[in-house]
């Protein structure tokens, strides 16, 4: 319990992280079934876009990353404070709602795209 109160802005941050990986694979999964890809059909869809519906959930390698970088700075060195927890915490809370929103996005109008060529 000792470890959890010294790092519940690790917590916290990760938990929002993960929340963000996990929604955002699965709403570009959802977009891109519901507007008709379908993987049978051969069609010529962006890698990124498959990476993220199939392989979206190991993207959850960069908070573990992140929480085991910041624990050791925090731990080792003089310079690291909390404060820098925070920032590059919400740094990269922010890059990866940035990155699954635009996965979504760019989900639901390529599909548009893929749908009126056909």
């Amino acid at each position: 319990m000792h470890f959890y109160e010294n790092h519940r802005l690790q917590t916290i941050f990760v938990a929002l992280q993960a929340l963000v990986i996990m929604a955002g694979s699965l709403v570009t999964g959802a977009a891109m079934k519901v507007m008709g890809y379908d993987d049978a059909l051969g069609q010529d869809w962006s890698p990124f876009l498959r990476f993220i519906r199939n392989w979206g959930f190991l993207l959850i390698l960069i908070p573990l990353a992140w929480t085991v970088l910041t624990i050791s700075l925090e731990q080792r060195a003089y310079w690291y404070s909390k404060r820098w927890t925070f920032g590059s915490g919400l740094v990269v809370l922010l890059g990866l709602a940035w990155l699954l929103c635009y996965a979504v996005g760019r989900s639901f109008s390529t599909t548009m795209m893929v749908m009126s060529e056909a």
